[in-house]
């Protein structure tokens, strides 16, 4: 599942965990799914994180390469 798909889920679950009628087992099992969704997020936010991170340095070294005129 795409991210947008994940939080969407997530705002599901967190819907449903309002619920006061839901039983303990329900309830635990909801969080269990969510937790799974939530590091779901986390590992594409870090690969999100990672690329943008060699993006930068890439610019930052052209930069350097091409606009050192000093």
């Amino acid at each position: 599942m795409s991210l947008d798909e994940n939080i969407k889920e997530l705002e599901k679950i967190a819907n449903k965990l309002e619920d006061a009628n839901l039983s303990m087992e329900e309830g635990v099992a909801l969080y269990e799914k969510g937790a799974e969704i939530a590091k779901a997020c986390y590992d594409e936010l870090n690969k999100v994180k990672g690329k943008v991170n060699i993006i930068e340095k890439d610019l930052e070294k052209y930069k350097e390469e091409n606009f050192d005129w000093e």
